[in-house]
C-alpha cells in the first residue's frame, strides 16, 4: 500500500523548481561566457591582422615567433627545457640561441645574458659528457637520437 505524504511530494517539487531555476541561471552565464569568448578571440585576430599590417607598413619584419612559453612552462628542469629547444628545432640547438629563448622569456632568472650563456654552456657540455646531446660544432650541439628535419638539414 502506497501511502500519501504531501510534505515529501511538495518539497520534492520545491527543490525541483530550484534545480530547474539554477540550471536556467548557468545555462545563460555559459551563453553570455561563449559569446564574450567569440568576441574576444575575433577581436584578438583583428589585432594579430592591424599588427601584421603595421609592421608589413613599417618595413619590418612579422613576428610569427613560436610560443615557447607555453611549450617550456611545464618542463621541471633547465635541461629538460633545453632538449624541448633542440626537439622543436629538429634535434640541434645553440648555445646562443637556447641562452636567447631561456633568458628573455625569464625562465632563467640571472642578472646578465652573459651569466645565463655561461649556465646554458655549462648544461650543453655536461649534458654531452652524458650522451644525452653531441657537439656537432662550436656552440652547437645535436639531440642524440633525434631525426634530422628536413627543414633543418642546411649547416650554418
Amino acid at each position: 500500500m502506497v501511502m500519501n505524504n504531501h510534505s515529501y511530494e511538495e518539497q520534492t517539487r520545491r527543490l525541483l523548481s530550484d534545480a530547474k531555476s539554477e540550471l536556467q541561471l548557468v545555462d545563460a552565464e555559459i551563453s553570455k561566457l561563449y559569446e564574450k569568448q567569440t568576441m574576444l578571440a575575433r577581436e584578438v585576430q583583428g589585432y594579430e591582422v592591424a599588427l601584421e599590417s603595421y609592421l608589413r607598413r613599417t618595413g619590418r619584419q612579422v613576428s610569427t615567433e613560436f610560443d615557447w612559453t607555453k611549450l617550456l612552462a611545464n618542463a621541471e628542469t633547465h635541461r629538460d627545457r633545453i632538449k624541448l629547444i633542440a626537439e622543436k628545432q629538429g634535434g640541434k640547438v645553440k648555445v646562443s640561441q637556447a641562452t636567447d629563448i631561456l633568458f628573455s622569456k625569464g625562465f632563467i632568472k640571472a642578472k646578465k645574458r652573459s651569466t645565463a650563456y655561461v649556465m646554458v654552456q655549462g648544461m650543453l657540455s655536461d649534458m654531452a659528457d652524458n650522451s644525452i646531446f653531441e657537439r656537432v660544432g662550436p656552440g652547437e650541439y645535436k639531440l642524440m637520437g633525434a631525426k634530422q628535419s628536413p627543414l633543418g638539414s642546411g649547416e650554418n
